[in-house]
């Protein structure tokens, strides 16, 4: 779908009119595979995904931007997106999670010397510690990744493990996602650098949702109404056409019980 279907973020009167340029392409094929899609996805279909993505960030940028308004701040930074995620507190403490292990890294790489108090993500996340509601999004996608990887030789789990490390900001593309997301629109309060970390973040995190709601399509669409068990199984998917091993023989992905419907061809009744 194009901008001018009418589709665009609030503040869209500040929106570049002409098409986003697509520069995470490749790297939106590698996540959709480390999310559960084929091997290769279709080149199409990766560039109608980073058009959704970039579209669903400037609207949660211009929220953000909203916040900092309201609170006469000078940057859209880490507060705007903790308010923002309130109401949803298990995407919140995933995203905390998220936003700690990085802390831990940035420390470790520093030798132990840090800006900014560590310990913020850390008592935050302490807040809903007492949370019973279970991950069940995180849970799925960990289980689908482990099934996935059962039939793979090595050549094709370094393969899988590279596709698992994309990201948009992944090495040196820290400025190009700025880029990507900030050319052509206008912000009366600027991203510090925290705030595009968080919106890199959540532009995987589209991804991955985009993706789980592909494989919930179609795992309804191959759902027998005969048999209860399919819609309970995990959302796993491998595209028959994908079989084929990288490199020498392999034998394809066959789980265990329950999930052995997920994975398996599609029956045809021979009375058809």
């Amino acid at each position: 779908m194009s901008n001018k279907d009418g589709n665009t973020a609030p503040g869209s009167s500040h929106q570049a009119k002409t098409n986003p340029q697509h520069w995470f392409t490749t790297e939106i094929q590698q996540m959709m595979y480390g999310f559960g899609d084929c091997r290769k996805p279709l080149y199409d279909t990766a560039v109608l995904v980073e058009e959704i993505v970039k579209q669903q960030m400037i609207s949660l940028l211009y929220q953000a931007m909203d916040v900092a308004i309201m609170r006469n701040a000078r940057f859209i930074g880490l507060e705007e997106f903790l308010f923002l995620l309130r109401k949803d507190k298990i995407k919140l403490k995933r995203f905390l999670q998220y936003m700690g292990l990085k802390d831990l890294k940035a420390i470790a790489l520093k030798g132990g010397e840090e800006e900014e108090s560590p310990e913020t993500p850390g008592e935050l996340i302490s807040l809903f510690e007492d949370i019973d509601e279970k991950d069940e999004i995180k849970h799925e996608r960990l289980l689908r990744a482990e099934l996935r990887t059962r039939g793979m030789d090595q050549k094709q789990y370094m393969e899988y493990f590279e596709a698992r490390q994309a990201s948009f900001n992944r090495r040196y593309k820290t400025q190009r996602f700025k880029e990507w997301l900030l050319t052509g629109i206008n912000l009366e309060v600027k991203p510090n650098p925290h705030a595009l970390e968080v919106l890199s973040y959540f532009s995987y995190e589209t991804v991955a949702q985009i993706v789980d709601l592909a494989l919930l399509v179609k795992q309804d669409m191959r759902a027998s109404s005969g048999d209860p068990l399919v819609r309970n199984t995990p959302n796993v998917c491998v595209n028959l056409y994908d079989l084929s091993p990288v490199s020498g023989p392999a034998a394809p992905v066959v789980p265990t019980t329950p999930t052995q419907g997920v994975l398996s061809p599609p029956v045809v009744s021979k009375s058809v």
